[in-house]
């Protein structure tokens, strides 16, 4: 799966915005913007040492400042912030400390080495709501992965699964949308953006993005989120031809033997157009249930139209036989990300999926697994 990431060092791969960002602020470039002093208690950090650092100046591979707690885990510390951004507290045990500097900060903070996250601040409220964000969100994505798994192993529980965990998902995004209610005038909500759907919530997400650039717009972090943003926007509207209603564009490649087999040949047809690869994990593991809906569907009018960014033939092949994809539509020019295909529909990660009507007009994009069930039995009534 092709997938870019950027994670903030400070959030521990909690945030992944899709892309990664280069940041223009050189080490070198010595600029005093204002002096942090921190301080405060750790139990369980005796004589431990703890690491400061800013994901645009080294991260985690060249913290800032190091410096070692007392028997009773107490640590005093000042530097001299080049820039307002987010910098972090990692401790021995590998847990980090978000922390949100503006310049000439003093921040005062006590907690236990057995969850770092939960640690009371004193003096940055935003830096310690922040932190508490990340652990509801951790406890989320915990039980939300616990039941894809489930679901995986237990297909046939898929409806009981879903029932239990919508309340528990409507709770959780009402508590994210008070959050960003609450702190949307401060850089603690830069934390909300990873459990926001960019396809869904666009609107959402601009609004997250405008408003820690209006908050912290001195941040490297944020500017660079903004300037990601308007790529997204770029390319989105590149795109808009995707949006539910519009005329899918015509696809013309060739089969495993060599065939050109064009996508408005199924014209008449429900079809679910599928960019895969036979390297892409994710795409290999959401396989089984293209299958079983196509073998549910395809007497009444459903089809798959398997587009591979794979470059070698006999890979493409045998993962088709692995698999199972015993549908005929199958294509391919083996160029990889250069897939002409690809190219005409955006795709920059897979897998990607787009579902047409017998119009050939577009549905919905990446739809998968259990929403794509969903979308289907809303069609095809049962």
């Amino acid at each position: 799966m092709k997938r870019i990431l950027f994670t903030l060092t400070i959030l521990l791969s909690t945030i992944c915005f899709g892309q990664t960002y280069s940041v223009t602020h050189p080490q070198q470039e010595v600029i005093k913007f204002g002096t942090a002093v921190i301080s405060g208690q750790i139990v369980g950090a005796s004589n431990e040492k703890i690491s400061f650092g800013n994901q645009n100046l080294g991260g985690l591979e060249k913290p800032l400042k190091s410096f070692t707690a007392d028997k009773d885990g107490k640590f005093s510390f000042s530097y001299d912030i080049p820039f307002p951004d987010y910098y972090f507290l990692k401790f021995s045990n590998n847990q980090i400390f978000n922390v949100i500097l503006h310049g000439n900060d003093t921040l005062k903070i006590y907690g236990d080495m057995k969850s770092i996250l939960n640690c009371n601040v004193i003096g940055s409220e935003e830096s310690q709501e922040m932190n508490r964000y990340l652990v509801s969100m951790s406890e989320f994505k915990k039980v939300e992965d616990s039941l894809r798994k489930e679901a995986q192993v237990n297909p046939s529980k898929g409806n009981e699964i879903n029932a239990y965990f919508a309340p528990i998902a409507q709770d959780f995004y009402r508590k994210r949308d008070k959050f960003i209610s609450i702190y949307g005038n401060t850089p603690a909500t830069v934390v909300a953006l990873n459990t926001i759907d960019q396809e869904k919530e666009w609107d959402l997400y601009q609004q997250v993005v405008l408003q820690l650039e209006k908050a912290f717009p001195q941040s490297p972090t944020i500017q660079n989120m903004k300037a990601y943003m308007l790529n997204l926007k770029k390319e989105k509207e590149k795109t808009a031809f995707l949006n539910p209603g519009n005329q899918a564009k015509e696809i013309a490649l060739t089969n495993p033997d060599g065939e050109i087999m064009k996508l408005s040949d199924l014209k008449g047809k429900v079809v679910l157009i599928d960019f895969w690869a036979s390297w892409c994990r994710p795409c290999r593991a959401e396989n089984p249930n293209v299958v079983k809906l196509y073998s549910h569907y395809k007497s009444h009018g459903f089809e798959v139209y398997s587009v591979s960014l794979d470059s070698n033939l006999e890979s493409w092949k045998n993962a088709i036989a692995q698999d199972g994809l015993v549908w005929p539509n199958h294509v391919s020019d083996l160029k990889k990300w250069q897939n002409a295909a690809a190219k005409d529909y955006g795709v920059n990660s897979i897998p990607f999926t787009v579902l047409i009507d017998a119009e050939g007009n577009v549905i919905g994009t990446n739809l998968r697994g259990v929403a794509l069930e969903n979308q289907l039995k809303a069609i095809f009534g049962h």
